[in-house]
């Protein structure tokens, strides 16, 4: 593990210490580097100044690269070199960042161009250009960036580590910060990699914590959040590492150009809140710094866990984010909760009056049609006593059928479902005025019903 150094001998060279500054923005985005596409990059961002208002050509010469990050200078190490800025000329970031008139996605290609030598053996150094889109995130930055010596992460060999890093020197002010499994995945663009959690854990968590331990000025432990029996989320506790830090001894040379930024700790603070919103549809940063000034973080987290915890446990919120809004509105909790109880009460009471009313109404509805359908049997057994023509004409119909049983009577006949329906339409074709009258009733009070309930949510 590193020491702290001991004071400068006399004479020594000074070191100038080179600080890396993104936006916070960038440090969150999503994006996956390899090892020298993140060395690249790392070595690249140290030359741009502060004060710097465009980008220019950046020349990195291999040698440097090689000193700077302990490399054994071989034959493929140009190769890698190249390689490396060529990638992160190919490679895509995604990041979201909030605006006057809501959130939007930045995606674009990381840099412009790539200058290099095509005989590797002879290369000495590339050049590389930055995309015009990521002027906001590297340039002129004044508020909410994260900014480090790049002494921090020269040793580190995996990128997952160096993003880790970035990710929780951004809360160091702060102490913890807590992550979703399937964010932290995200923002490492590795979501459909590591499925199980136990190589997840092991291979970047763990691997991360190793290398943040021995290499870097912060360490951290971290806690495990079970949803059910599955880890939904784990909270990293971020510390000064002082096996690590050193004091600055006489011969370190700070650029007199570079002034370290007050990162306020509200804004922080309101980074942190607004990661507990992320699955709230209209969620956003402004809405969380608005609830800081008006209360207190303690207050705006109590009940923004009160919110998930209902959620949790069935509760049918359609609009969380306006019902956070009046929440936050509420100075006793217990208040809230109680009209919160009395509105689900409320609820509750009316679905039962729904219910009673949708049960009243069905059965109405079933004791219509078996009235209509014994109306109509009594009119066809009228119409039929009282016309002999048509009775015979009927019987004669039966006898013809395929449903007729011969050794039963007519009247035995005529009791079976499939006679029935037989009988039923030749009495209606020749009496169609007289059906056609009752039909109109039922149709009315039928449409009515069925109406009514559908209104209720019935889907008959």
């Amino acid at each position: 593990m590193a020491k702290k150094s001991e004071q400068s001998s006399k004479g020594e060279k000074p070191r100038l210490v080179r600080l890396i500054r993104k936006s916070n923005d960038l440090v969150e985005g999503k994006y996956r580097f390899d090892i020298w596409e993140m060395r690249v990059f790392t070595k690249t961002l140290t030359m741009i100044h502060k004060d710097d208002e465009d980008f220019r050509p950046y020349r990195i010469y291999l040698k440097e690269i090689i000193s700077d990050f302990g490399l054994e200078q071989n034959k493929q190490s140009y190769k890698f070199l190249k390689e490396g800025a060529e990638k992160l000329a190919r490679r895509e970031i995604r990041a979201v960042a909030s605006t006057p008139d809501g959130e939007m996605e930045l995606l674009t290609h990381i840099a412009a161009g790539v200058k290099s030598f095509t005989n590797n053996n002879a290369g000495k150094y590339i050049e590389i250009s930055f995309h015009p889109e990521m002027k906001p995130h590297l340039l002129q930055l004044q508020t909410q960036f994260l900014m480090y010596d790049i002494k921090n992460i020269l040793r580190l060999q995996s990128s997952f580590s160096i993003r880790i890093y970035e990710l929780l020197k951004q809360y160091e002010r702060i102490g913890k910060r807590k992550f979703t499994i399937e964010e932290l995945k995200e923002i490492l663009d590795i979501a459909d990699k590591y499925p199980l959690y136990a190589n997840f854990k092991q291979r970047v968590i763990i691997k991360a914590q190793e290398d943040l331990s021995e290499f870097t000025d912060i360490r951290f432990t971290f806690e495990e959040e079970k949803k059910g029996k599955a880890v939904n989320a784990i909270i990293f506790f971020i510390e000064r590492n002082v096996d690590f830090a050193e004091e600055l001894p006489s011969n370190i040379i700070v650029d007199s150009m570079i002034q370290l930024p007050v990162v306020p700790k509200e804004a922080q603070e309101a980074l942190e809140i607004f990661s507990l919103l992320k699955e709230f549809k209209g969620a956003n940063i402004q809405t969380v710094k608005d609830w800081l000034v008006q209360f207190s973080p303690e207050h705006v987290r109590q009940r923004i866990t009160l919110v998930k915890n209902q959620i949790v446990l069935g509760g049918k919120i359609r609009n969380p984010m306006g019902y956070l809004q009046k929440m936050m509105m509420q100075s006793n909790l217990f208040d809230l909760v109680e009209e919160t109880k009395q509105e689900k009460q409320q609820v509750e009471e009316q679905q039962k009056q729904t219910r009673d009313l949708l049960k009243r109404l069905a059965t109405e509805l079933e004791q219509l049609q078996v009235r209509h359908y014994e109306t109509q049997n009594q009119m066809v057994e009228k119409i039929l006593n009282g016309d002999d023509a048509l009775r015979t004409e009927i019987h004669n119909l039966v006898k013809n059928s395929r449903f007729y049983t011969p050794g039963q009577t007519i009247a035995e006949n005529m009791k079976k479902g499939m006679v029935q329906g037989i009988v039923f339409a030749k009495v209606k074709q020749a009496r169609q005025v007289l059906f056609d009258e009752m039909d109109r009733e039922f149709d009315v009070l039928e449409k009515s019903l069925k109406s009514q309930l559908r209104s209720l949510g019935w889907d008959g």
